[in-house]
């Protein structure tokens, strides 16, 4: 985890009017759940139930008699909905009066289920300004190279500038993987390792069209200059993106949360620390989304420590996704009632400062 040590490094920062945040690829598929009303959630299949280009022709054909009139009926096809997949990719949409940025996080694990899932989604390739990498895992970068080649071709169909600005890390692992054994507790039974995918390198990424700007026990790397999985239980090239909406406050968008989601939290208030009451009021944490990394043996040890200390935070709303387990995102909801929503593939947060 990349960690600032400046506080208020980012003064200047544009306050927006609101912030549309549409989850294209998540572990979890949940569109009945109810969320507060302040998160202006819309679940992909809500928007499919009133979407009048499914009417179906049959039911809505003008009544054969006075007796039996037509009724308006939509079609529902569970074809037309998102599916979950290991991994995350959020489109974050900034908008500040008749202006609007776009900027994508993550691109999930692989590039079928991001690409199937953004034409479900009829995403607007053409509109994205720049594909920001949380952190080198395959389940977040994984359809980084077809999300950047679709970019660049719908940019080249609306004639515009084809480079896309890529954001990553420089401090590219060979690959990771996980240690099914420990790797240093006994050094005569030799650990077994699981590869992940490979991750798409700089070169591959600047061919599709890309402009690059350049602690968990069982984490390995491979090394191609040493010929070994080395431990490396922390991730240090995570980064995470923050938004400021007016009257609400900061949104935190953080991949996995290796360091810890309070460390990132923590980190938030600390690179955005300011003296008046107008800034702290201003850059209080709002809304912190996306991987909490609480799923597993190891990992969930340490949720009740988080929502204990989660209370020292005090975000308005979490949204708990892909790597946070269902353990954690239970233990939130019970130490922070009615402040815990699902983040579910397929739906869309829209905040603003008029709810």
């Amino acid at each position: 985890m990349t960690f600032h040590t400046s506080p208020n490094s980012f003064p200047d920062l544009v306050e927006l009017d609101a912030l549309r945040l549409t989850v294209i690829v998540d572990n979890e598929v949940d569109f009945m759940s109810s969320v507060p009303r302040e998160l202006g959630q819309t679940t992909q299949s809500l928007k499919l139930f009133k979407d009048k280009r499914n009417l179906d022709k049959e039911k809505t054909s003008p009544p054969k008699d006075d007796a039996h009139p037509g009724i308006d009926t939509v079609a529902f096809d569970f074809n037309d909905l998102c599916c979950g997949a290991h991994g995350l990719s959020i489109l974050v949409t900034g908008i500040k009066g008749s202006v609007e940025h776009r900027v994508l996080f993550d691109t999930g694990p692989h590039s079928a289920i991001f690409l199937d899932n953004a034409r479900r989604l009829e995403l607007e390739f053409e509109k994205i300004e720049v594909v920001v990498l949380s952190h080198w895992h395959i389940d977040h970068s994984g359809g980084m190279l077809a999300a950047v080649d679709q970019i660049r071709a719908a940019k080249e169909g609306a004639q515009q500038p084809n480079k896309v600005l890529v954001d990553l890390h420089p401090d590219r692992p060979d690959q990771r993987g996980a240690a099914l054994k420990p790797t240093s507790l006994d050094e005569s039974s030799p650990a077994e390792y699981v590869a992940w995918g490979t991750d798409p390198t700089p070169e591959a990424l600047e061919k599709a069209g890309g402009k690059l700007r350049d602690r968990y026990p069982n984490h390995v790397r491979w090394s191609k200059a040493k010929g070994e999985w080395m431990s490396e239980p922390e991730i240090m090239d995570e980064r995470y993106l923050v938004a400021r909406v007016r009257s609400k406050g900061l949104v935190v968008l953080t991949g996995c949360s290796h360091a810890g989601v309070i460390n990132v939290c923590k980190d938030v208030r600390n690179v955005f620390a300011a003296g008046s009451e107008d800034d702290k009021e201003r850059n209080k944490i709002f809304f912190v989304v996306g991987g909490f990394h609480l799923a597993g043996n190891t990992v969930e040890l340490r949720i009740k420590e988080t929502v204990k200390d989660m209370v020292t935070v005090d975000p308005a709303y979490m949204a708990p996704g892909h790597c946070s387990g269902w353990r954690a995102k239970s233990a939130l909801e019970d130490g922070f009632p009615g402040r815990v929503a699902s983040l579910g593939v397929g739906s869309e947060f829209f905040i603003t400062n008029q709810q």
